[in-house]
C-alpha cells in the first residue's frame, strides 16, 4: 500500500460562530485565490485507555475533501508528521505498525466522529506558488468514549502548504497575525480531537510512590518518542535511548522497595534490566553513529581540503550513511518484535505494582488520600534521598578506583577514557535520582544536579571523540584498502585524540566537585532534621 508523508504546520484560532473571517487584503502580499468549500467527516480511532491520544497521535479515517483516506499524525520537531493511506474499511497495517509501541496487541476502536463544514482559500506568493491554506472550519464533534457528549465550535486554521518553501514561516506568521487582528485568538487545544475528548486521565495516580512517578516518567518519554525511534530520526533514537536508560536506573536505584512490591507477580527485575540494556545497545548503535556524523563534518569543515581532502570527506559521508542505514534497520527490526512488546508491557505492569507496598497505602489498602500531608512528602523524601545515596556510594566507588589507577598506573589514553567513561555513567545516574528532589525545604539540591550534569557533559564529550576515533580507524582502513590516502584521516584522528587529552585534564576537578555538592546536599540534610525535631518538640509542648 501506498504510504505518504507530509509535514504539518500550522496555527489554530479560535473564533466566533458569527465572526467576520479576514478580508483577503488582509494577507497580502500573499493573494487569496476564491474560496472552495468541502464537507469533512473524519471518525477517530484509540484504544480502550486511549494511548495514542495521550501520546498526542492522532488516527483517523476521513471522507471529503481532497485528502479523504486514513491519515496517521505524530509529533515531530518541525511541525506534526502525517503519514497518509488510502480510504478503506480497516486500519492501514502500515499506520498501525508505525505506532506498534503505543498499541501494542490491543483493539483500536472509534473513540470520535467529527463532521466539519470548511470554507479554504489558498493563498498564493507572487510567483503564483500556493504558499498557505487558510480554513475557516465550524465544527461538531460527537465523543464515543464512556461519559463523553456532543460539543461545537468553530475555528480558523492557517497551514503552511509546503514547509521547505523559503520564507514560509515569515508568511504563515503574516496570516496569522492577520486572524489576531481580525479578532481571534490563539487555540487553547492543541487539536480537535483534543478537544472533543477532553484531558486524558493518567494511566496511574500520582504522588502515591515517587518510585513510581520516576518509573512512569521514563515510560512516558519511552512511548513518546516510540514512533519517531520507529523513523530512526535523530532525535528519536536519542531520547527513547535515554527514557531506557532512565528506566535502568531507576530500576537499579529503587530495587530494594520494587523488589517488595513486585514479589508474588511475573515480574523479574533482573529481567527487565537485561531486556532495557539490550535495547540500548540496539538505539546506542545508531545513535552512535549519528552523532559521530555530524561531529566528523564540523571537524572536516575547519580544515582546507589540501589537508582533508573532498575524496577522504566523500569517503565519511558514504560509509557512515551505509552503517546509519544498516543500524537504523536493527533498530526498526527491535521495535516491531514481541520481545520488545512484552519489554512495554512488563513496563507498565511495573508501574502499576510501584508503589503498592502496605507501608505507602491507607488503612483499607488504597493509595495514601493526604499526598499532601507532611508526614507522606517527608517519607517520599526519603525514599528519594535512600536512592541518592546508594548512587552517590557507587560514584564515589568508581571515582576512588579511577583516580586511585590513574596516578598509580602508566595508562593509554584508551585506558583512561575507558576508567573515566564509568564514573561519567555513575554521575547521570546520581543526577537523575538528585533531580527528583525537589530544590526546597532546606535541601541544597541545586549544587550536586549542576555538578553532576557538568560531569557527565563534559565525560560524555569525551565519549563521543573515543566513538569518533573507532570510526575514523575503520573506515581509514577501507580507504587504504581501496588504494586512497588516508592523510586527512589521520588528521581528524589526532584532532579528536587531542580534544580528550584536554579534556580530560579537568576530570579530577570536576569529579570533586560532585563529591562537595553530596556534601552540601548532606549538612543541609542534617539541618533541616535538626529543624524539624525542634518543631516537633514544640509542637508536644503546646499540646
Amino acid at each position: 500500500m501506498a504510504i505518504s508523508e507530509t509535514v504539518e504546520v500550522e496555527s489554530k484560532f479560535e473564533v466566533g460562530s458569527d465572526h467576520p473571517a479576514p478580508s483577503a487584503e488582509s494577507f497580502a502580499p500573499l493573494v487569496a485565490d476564491d474560496a472552495v468549500e468541502h464537507q469533512l467527516s473524519a471518525t477517530y480511532y484509540d484504544t480502550a485507555d486511549l494511548a495514542l491520544t495521550r501520546h498526542k497521535v492522532t488516527l483517523r479515517r476521513r471522507t471529503g475533501g481532497d485528502d479523504a483516506g486514513w491519515h496517521l499524525k505524530l509529533p515531530g520537531r518541525e511541525g506534526r508528521i502525517e503519514l497518509q493511506a488510502p480510504l478503506g474499511d480497516d486500519v492501514p497495517t502500515e499506520l498501525v505498525e508505525a505506532v506498534a509501541g503505543l498499541v501494542r496487541r490491543r483493539k483500536l476502536a472509534p473513540i470520535a466522529r467529527i463532521d466539519n463544514d470548511r470554507r479554504v482559500n489558498l493563498l498564493r506568493d507572487a510567483d503564483g506558488t500556493a504558499v498557505v491554506q487558510f480554513c475557516d472550519d465550524r465544527v461538531t464533534t460527537e465523543s464515543l468514549i464512556p461519559g463523553g457528549s456532543a460539543s461545537g465550535w468553530r475555528e480558523w486554521e492557517a497551514e503552511l502548504v509546503d514547509p521547505s518553501l523559503p520564507n514560509s514561516e515569515e508568511a504563515l506568521a503574516g496570516v496569522s497575525a492577520a486572524c489576531v487582528a481580525a479578532g481571534a485568538q490563539a487555540s487553547s487545544s492543541s487539536s480537535k480531537l483534543a478537544r472533543a475528548v477532553g484531558e486524558v486521565p493518567d494511566l496511574w495516580d500520582r504522588g502515591v510512590s515517587p518510585v513510581r512517578d520516576a518509573l512512569g516518567e521514563d515510560l512516558s518519554q519511552l512511548l513518546d518518542h516510540d514512533p519517531a525511534a520507529r523513523r530512526v530520526t535523530m532525535v528519536g533514537v536519542h531520547q527513547m535511548r535515554v527514557a531506557v536508560r532512565g528506566l535502568r536506573s531507576t530500576i537499579s536505584s529503587y530495587a530494594a522497595e520494587l523488589a517488595a512490591e513486585t514479589e508474588g507477580t511475573d515480574l523479574d527485575l533482573a529481567s527487565l534490566l537485561e531486556e532495557l540494556k539490550v535495547l540500548a545497545a540496539v538505539l546506542g548503535k545508531v545513535r552512535d553513529i549519528q552523532v559521530v556524523d555530524e561531529r566528523l563534518e564540523g571537524i572536516a569543515a575547519e580544515y582546507p581540503e589540501d589537508v582533508v581532502s573532498p575524496q577522504t570527506r566523500q569517503r565519511l559521508r558514504a560509509e557512515l550513511d551505509f552503517e546509519e542505514r544498516r543500524a537504523g534497520e536493527r533498530v526498526t527490526a527491535a521495535l516491531v518484535s514481541d520481545r520488545y512488546l512484552d519489554l512495554v508491557d512488563a513496563l507498565h505492569e511495573l508501574v502499576r505494582v510501584a508503589g503498592t507496598d502496605p507501608d505507602a497505602s491507607d488503612a483499607d489498602g488504597q493509595p495514601a488520600a493526604a499526598a499532601k500531608d507532611k508526614k507522606k512528602r517527608r517519607k517520599d523524601q526519603d525514599v528519594i534521598l535512600r536512592g541518592v545515596d546508594r548512587q552517590f556510594a557507587k560514584f564515589t566507588k568508581s571515582r576512588t578506583r579511577t583516580e586511585r589507577d590513574l596516578a598509580q598506573l602508566d595508562l593509554s589514553l584508551a585506558q583512561r577514557e575507558e576508567l573515566t567513561h564509568v564514573v561519567r555513567k555513575r554521575a547521570k545516574a546520581l543526577r537523575r535520582n538528585v533531580s527528583s528532589l525537589p530544590d526546597k525545604g532546606g535541601l541544597s539540591v541545586a549544587p550536586l544536579r549542576t555538578a553532576c550534569q557538568r560531569l557527565h557533559t563534559v565525560l560524555g564529550e569525551v565519549q563521543d571523540s573515543v566513538t569518533a576515533r573507532q570510526w575514523i580507524r575503520r573506515i581509514a582502513r577501507r580507504a587504504e584498502s581501496a588504494g586512497e590516502s588516508t592523510f586527512g584521516f589521520g588528521v581528524l584522528f589526532e584532532h579528536e585524540r587531542g580534544f580528550s587529552e584536554r579534556t580530560l585534564d579537568g576530570f579530577e576537578n570536576d569529579a570533586a566537585t560532585v563529591t562537595a555538592a553530596y556534601r552540601e546536599l548532606s549538612e543541609s540534610r542534617r539541618a533541616s532534621r535538626k529543624k524539624k525535631s525542634k518543631g516537633d518538640k514544640k509542637s508536644r509542648k503546646k499540646g
